[in-house]
């Protein structure tokens, strides 16, 4: 965390902004995971713990283990809820972004409906995010790439001078609403502290990827000091998975996994039939990516999967200085942090979004090794011949 940065300046922008406003949008990006899931909830709360009217809006599923989360039932699906939507974007006053650093990350039609919105009438638009390269699309923002998840950017802005969690009972928006005391005040508390717990261990898959800054595990601290329920949300989001789920990495990895050491790297496909077979969503699949990283040899995973729509969607892990946000932002249109980033393909197939990412590894991290593969493992998606030549 770059401790030079003004938190207390930003929390004071940020309760400008808000104490103006009687109705606020935050939004979370497409496709929401845990980290925008539970930025969301933890503002959406503590702005109503204020007296203001919030909605949380979002497009794509939602993952099955946040299903649990407090509020996270009240969220709005542009597939689902449209006219509802509409309604309520035509009254907001103020609209915050979390998690995600330009509008087209919403997904198309909900950036459009944003857009025709400030084209007819002012209201500010705030974005508070972790991604590198923040677009000029907002009218305020907090942008912070050194950190791990936006749920920690939030934590600490939601920290006092001296390092305290700060009091919902004595904020400064003067909403006319009674402040919450007592065991509603506790509750309100944890909720908060939860939500923000939630984004953070889910964004860097329980401490696993970067999580290296003594300052985060310091914020985590505060958290459980909180009310954060650690427990529960560990074992809610890793250690409850429906057996459909269970069963499909054991099918990854016996079956689609295929390993490249000559560029270090594994990849794996799913089809919109393989979703079908197991039962599962692609919000669902949380995780997958990080999965043959525990091979050894392999420094880049990539995970290519079939959307609705037709488009394929790519999530890329990394290990050391591979830097993925790099190859998702030249082959993907994409981007991210250097050993976490993702983007999506619609120019062609799966198999050419695949030649895409092996291409660029090959051009960039190819290596020199005796053992060669000859074979995909497990019966996988089959090697490039140009590859095997090697």
């Amino acid at each position: 965390m770059d401790t030079s940065r003004d938190y207390r300046k930003a929390y004071a922008d940020l309760v400008a902004y808000c104490s103006k406003a009687q109705h606020i949008v935050i939004f979370g990006h497409r496709g929401p995971d845990g980290d925008s899931v539970g930025s969301t909830m933890a503002l959406k709360l503590l702005l109503e713990a204020w007296g203001k009217r919030v909605d949380v809006i979002m497009s794509g599923s939602l993952p099955q283990n946040l299903s649990w989360l407090s509020g996270v039932h009240s969220i709005l699906r542009q597939s689902r809820q449209e006219e509802e939507i509409q309604s309520i974007l035509s009254s907001c006053d103020l609209m915050i972004c979390l998690d995600f650093n330009a509008l087209h990350r919403l997904g198309s039609e909900l950036r459009d409906l944003v857009v025709l919105q400030r084209s007819q009438r002012e209201f500010p638009l705030l974005m508070i995010d972790h991604h590198p390269d923040p677009s000029d699309e907002f009218d305020w923002q907090w942008s912070c790439p050194e950190a791990a998840a936006t749920c920690e950017v939030l934590t600490r802005l939601f920290l006092d001078a001296d390092e305290r969690w700060i009091d919902i009972a004595d904020h400064t928006v003067d909403s006319g609403t009674s402040p919450l005391e007592g065991q509603a005040l506790v509750q309100r508390r944890s909720a908060i502290a939860t939500a923000l717990l939630v984004g953070i261990i889910t964004d860097t898959g329980l401490f696993n990827h970067n999580a290296s800054s003594p300052e985060l595990y310091e914020l985590v601290a505060v958290l459980l000091r909180s009310g954060a329920d650690k427990e529960r949300a560990v074992n809610r989001i890793f250690h409850a998975h429906p057996e459909s789920r269970q069963r499909m990495e054991g099918y990854i990895l016996y079956e689609r996994v295929v390993v490249l050491p000559e560029i270090q790297s594994a990849y794996f496909v799913l089809t919109k039939a393989d979703f079908e077979r197991f039962n599962l969503a692609i919000a669902d699949t949380d995780g997958f990516v990080n999965m043959p990283l525990d091979i050894n040899g392999v420094n880049c995973s990539a995970f290519f999967r079939e959307t609705p729509d037709d488009g394929v969607k790519i999530s890329v892990r990394s290990i050391g200085n591979i830097a993925v946000n790099d190859l998702c932002q030249e082959c993907f249109g994409g981007g991210g942090h250097k050993n976490a980033a993702g983007g999506e393909f619609a120019e062609g197939s799966i198999g050419d979004a695949v030649d895409r990412f092996v291409d660029y590894m090959q051009r960039h991290y190819a290596i020199d090794t005796r053992k060669k593969q000859t074979s995909p493992r497990g019966g996988g998606i089959p090697i490039p011949k140009e590859l095997l030549e090697l």
